[in-house]
């Protein structure tokens, strides 16, 4: 899944799904399925459903924000748990600005910008 660029979306801008799905270059069913995820619609519009930008663009911000772990000092990214955890002792190897090893819970690979 990859962040949505929402700086072609202008706040002050109302948008049908196509518009949307053009300047946020995702499908059209995306934008149906943000919408059906929360997204607000201006109210009393059938035909064509109309969304105004600065929600879009809260929207998505929230989106994003969802997605983030946030990591202690001693802890990595475990990329087989999908969450915070420890290393394993004498695993952890530091190559061009990352550092990795192995999780402590399952054995995967683990990571972390220095």
């Amino acid at each position: 899944m990859t962040r949505i660029n929402g700086q072609k979306i202008i706040g002050s801008t109302s948008y049908t799904i196509k518009e949307l799905a053009r300047d946020a270059d995702v499908n059209e069913k995306t934008c149906l399925r943000w919408i059906e995820q929360g997204l607000p619609t201006v109210p009393g519009g059938k035909n064509p459903i109309l969304m105004r930008g600065f929600e879009i663009k809260d929207f998505l911000r929230k989106k994003d924000s969802k997605k983030k772990i946030k990591l202690k000092r001693h802890e990595f990214y475990c990329l087989r748990c999908k969450a915070a955890r420890s290393a394993k002792r004498n695993t952890i190897k530091k190559l061009n600005g990352r550092k990795t090893g192995e999780c402590r819970v399952c054995n995967g690979k683990m990571s972390r910008t220095i």
